[in-house]
């Protein structure tokens, strides 16, 4: 029966008009994938669609335009093809036998059957049986209803659903009703090509979705989902997702029900750039976003989503950037190819170098006046394994940007200022060969997105965002603000997150990541500072959390889990309009990065919920432990304590009981490799260390500082979370506080595994025995104490004993010598000092304790320390440190006479800078002293 028909996949009444089609086309069926997708994707009145396509579906610009699939569905129309409205799910690539083949569950072509599907049988050994067949239950298989006849066959056109082969192919049956008889005549099937909504990049984007409105839909529920839930305790609020596939915006209003919304964030924001710029889409193809249009980015290796791109004006001078055979690249030993697949997919987009012989150069000259200039490149190995070089200054100075691997990495030099940089790369090994993109030298002291350049260089306008406030529920009296975002820009400038203004630099609240290289929460009244928050400390190109809260006499803050000083004396200002995303007025201060979420809330917070919301974004939303503390592939070294590890929690003792620090454990590292992309440590403050406090501990990732935490002196638990941009193995090493007793409650990773490093715990253990400043005091954290200073120099791992408060006790040789040690350092004497303990006494207890070390390890190097330079006011008793000092010479030149040739002793007094400017307090090294301490000692020591 042929009383509706579809014309390419469109279903339309046999009278219908080509120009009711046409005007229809962009809504119905599998062809309106590709070219509502498309269309919209070309017309800048409909920005909100163009991004759902490009996140979600990154279509091609090959995919035809509207006009044009008219055109050929008009030249398919009046060529007679009757197209069917029925889905044919798959066809057959082979005989099929009709009485057991077409059954319920039976697979064809890859698809798994289900009784009433419709599939095109076009391979029959009998031509006669060709055509569509429909599946049954059990038995043999009939012709489909809508083609059991010679009337219904003739012309038919159809479109292949699915399969491992012919998805999305068009057939068609050129023959009249006349010339059909079934059963006899041999019905042979043309092919007519691909369904546009069958293209390759399409099906990506529908995924498992017949229709790819149906996953843009899907997808937005799921957005719709995950804001709900940031606002599930809230009646009115705003929450918006600038990294998800559909950029997308809730606002909540109990109050105002006009203003309720969800949907696309472009409906909402205001986005204004003079120029084009470049960002990452989905697949992490470079493309091109036009004026005015906000650019959505992601990382271009792990394709992870980094939401809104707020980066300022910005010029590359970099001539042909992608092209280096062109004739303002000078070569030196190095050809030129423009022969390689580039950063935005295309062939022969970007350019492959060869050095011809060792050194080989090619530079380019830009004239340009003195500036702060900042140069990356991406690069990847093509042949060899030799060193690859960078320059900015024509190769005064050559900086090493070998790439890790064999893919794209986007390589950079350190910021210089200079006049007329020169550009370049050297290539260290003469036939080596590598690739090279989108080389750019910008303005500026820290990258951006790439700018594309041929002929003439490339000038970018500032991004500027923002929402009007009219249009969401918000109050100046009070409020919460989160920002989620993630930096380039150095810590030494303003990076603003967040914005609420009247358009005037006279009253806003501000959110930043400040000059001081931590958050930064500011109220601006009438041009006077009403309130300064400076929670925590910011981390370039980490993902950064800063949530906010002001009311009545009332503002505070918390960055990354780390909360600051609350403000008790506040005027909040009036008449504020906008919400800028991402800069300032004008795109002030510009985040230099991408902002990822944002919420907006109508109540105060207290510093704890803000310090959760900061940690992860949710209120109280403490991820689940994937990985626990007591796991085989985490290392535990650099500890000499007694180790508890279950399931719930890892924790030691030290084994000198003493004034409650044998619950700090100084320098005790946990160690595992992972690849996630993202890690939240989970910890306890077991809140047992009575004496001084310092709780300050480090994470190093593959070796390099990555982060401190800050386990505050009370009872409770505390996390750290790491953010890295791509996927990669790394080597994470938690390093304990010198006097907090932390445990280990385990680890997040969102269910990448764990695996166990190289071991550390095979190192020289080098074993401090001693008081205060054996133990870390008065340094600012673990990693400024002399004792982990000189082991990361020397390779050691460093094994502490030092207790804070106490003076030489013999006993605790023994304790020292069961450390296992390699080599040992003691220091006692100014608590000796301070009881005024006879010199006598304080000699025969050195000696016994050293005797009883030697006891258990008799060979090992032992190094007795006396005191650092102590202050005048702390050195006022009858007996000075000079007499201790004298009294531990004396008793290591007694026993080295008496055949101990493995004991030495070191003069404190000539480790560091006599003064306060070392010893601020007149007893312990800071940072200053400790790193003096350890530089001297390091070349008189050895295992």
């Amino acid at each position: 029966m042929v009383g509706n028909v579809a014309i390419d996949g469109i279903q339309r009444s046999a009278r219908q008009s080509m120009a009711d089609h046409a005007q229809q086309i962009a809504t119905d069926g599998p062809i309106a994938d590709a070219l509502a997708a498309e269309a919209t994707a070309r017309a800048a009145a409909d920005v909100a669609l163009n991004i759902r396509v490009d996140a979600v579906a990154s279509l091609p610009e090959e995919v035809e335009d509207l006009t044009g699939r008219v055109d050929a569905v008009e030249a398919i129309a009046t060529a007679g093809v009757i197209w069917t409205t029925q889905i044919v799910k798959v066809r057959s690539t082979a005989n099929v036998n009709l009485a057991t083949g077409l059954v319920n569950a039976a697979v064809l072509n890859g698809v798994a059957l289900v009784t009433g599907d419709h599939v095109f049988l076009g391979s029959q050994t009998l031509p006669a049986e060709n055509g569509l067949y429909t599946v049954v239950a059990a038995g043999a298989a009939s012709r489909a209803i809508f083609a059991d006849s010679a009337a219904e066959l003739a012309h038919i056109g159809f479109v292949v659903q699915s399969g491992t082969v012919g998805t999305g192919e068009r057939w068609t049956l050129a023959m009249a009703e006349a010339d059909i008889t079934l059963g006899t005549t041999a019905l042979i099937f043309s092919p007519e090509g691909i369904e546009p909504g069958y293209a390759a990049e399409v099906q990506t984007a529908r995924g498992p979705y017949v229709v790819l409105n149906d996953r843009l839909d899907a997808l937005q529920l799921a957005t719709l989902n995950d804001l709900s839930q940031t606002l599930q305790y809230d009646d009115s609020g705003v929450a918006i997702a600038l990294d998800t596939p559909i950029p997308s915006i809730l606002i909540k209003d109990a109050a105002a029900p006009a203003k309720r919304f969800f949907g696309s964030l472009t409906a909402k924001l205001t986005s204004t750039r003079t120029t084009a710029g470049w960002y990452f889409d989905s697949l992490g193809l470079l493309k091109q976003a036009g004026v005015n249009v906000p650019r959505f980015t992601h990382d271009y290796k792990s394709l992870a989503p980094r939401g809104l791109l707020c980066e300022p004006a910005r010029a590359n001078r970099v001539l042909w950037n992608r092209d280096l055979t062109n004739a303002a690249w000078v070569k030196s030993n190095i050809t030129a190819a423009l022969d390689q697949v580039g950063l935005d997919g295309n062939a022969a987009s970007a350019s492959s170098i060869t050095a011809t012989a060792a050194a080989g150069t090619v530079l380019q000259a830009i004239a340009i006046a003195s500036a702060a200039y900042f140069q990356t490149a991406f690069i990847k190995r093509l042949i060899g394994t030799g060193p690859i070089y960078m320059t900015m200054d024509g190769g005064t100075t050559w900086t090493d940007v070998t790439p890790p691997d064999a893919y794209w990495n986007r390589m950079s030099i350190p910021s210089q200022t200079l006049p007329n940089p020169n550009v370049g790369f050297r290539i260290g090994t003469s036939g080596d060969s590598i690739a090279i993109d989108l080389v750019q030298n910008e303005n500026g002291n820290y990258r951006t997105s790439p700018m594309v350049t041929t002929a003439a260089l490339f000038s970018r306008g500032v991004d500027q965002h923002s929402l009007d406030l009219t249009g969401i529920p918000f109050n100046t009296t009070l409020g919460s603000i989160f920002i989620e975002g993630r930096t380039q820009a150095p810590d030494n400038i303003q990076r603003t997150m967040a914005q609420l203004d009247d358009a005037t630099a006279n009253n806003h609240i501000q959110c930043n990541m400040s000059s001081l290289g931590g958050g930064q929460f500011t109220i601006r009244e009438a041009n006077v500072v009403r309130a300064n928050v400076l929670p925590g400390i910011t981390v370039v190109d980490k993902t950064t959390r800063l949530a906010a809260s002001w009311g009545a006499n009332y503002a505070q803050a918390a960055l990354d889990g780390s909360v600051g000083a609350q403000d008790s004396v506040v005027t909040v200002p009036t008449g504020l309009t906008k919400l800028r995303i991402g800069g300032g007025i004008s795109g002030n201060f510009p985040m230099g990065g991408t902002i990822a979420r944002l919420t907006l809330r109508l109540r105060t917070m207290d510093g704890s919920e803000l310090t959760a919301l900061s940690n992860f974004g949710l209120a109280g939303a403490e991820p689940l432990v994937d990985v626990v503390p007591n796991n085989s592939n985490i290392e535990d070294s650099d500890y000499a304590a007694v180790l508890t590890a279950t399931s719930s929690q890892v924790s030691g003792v030290r084994p000198i009981v003493f004034s409650g620090y044998q619950h700090a454990n100084p320098g005790w590292r946990r160690r595992f490799k992972t690849r996630a992309t993202s890690v939240v440590l989970h910890f306890q403050n077991l809140n047992l260390v009575s004496g001084s406090y310092n709780g300050k501990g480090q994470i190093l990732v593959d070796g390099v500082h990555n982060t401190y935490f800050t386990s505050a002196q009370a009872l409770g638990k505390f996390f750290v979370r790491l953010d890295f941009a791509s996927n990669a193995d790394r080597l994470i090493e938690v390093v304990m506080p010198y006097s907090s007793s932390v445990a280990h409650l385990g680890i997040t990773t969102y269910g990448a595994p764990i695996t166990l490093p190289t071991p550390r715990s095979t190192l020289p253990r080098a074993v401090f025995l001693g008081d205060s400043r054996h133990q870390g005091f008065n340094a600012t954290s673990i990693d400024k104490t002399w004792m982990e200073i000189l082991c990361r120099a020397k390779g050691w791992q460093h094994i502490n004993l030092g207790y804070g408060s106490s003076g030489v006790t013999s006993a605790w040789g023994t304790d020292a010598g069961n450390a296992d040690p390699d080599v040992v350092f003691i220091t006692f004497d100014y608590n000796n000092r301070t009881a005024q303990t006879s010199l006598a006494s304080f000699k025969a207890s050195l000696e016994a304790l050293i005797a009883n070390l030697r006891a258990v390890a008799p060979l090992v190097n032992v190094y007795v320390v006396s005191s650092n330079w102590i202050g005048a006011a702390q050195d006022a008793l009858t007996l000075k440190i000079a007499d201790y000092r004298q009294q531990e010479l004396d008793a290591v030149n007694g026993l080295t006479v008496a055949g101990d040739t493995n004991l030495f002793y070191i003069d404190g007094l000539t480790l560091t800078t006599n003064g306060t400017g070392s010893v601020a307090d007149g007893i312990h090294p800071n940072d200053t002293g400790s790193a003096e301490w350890a530089a001297a000692i390091a070349p008189l020591v050895s295992v």
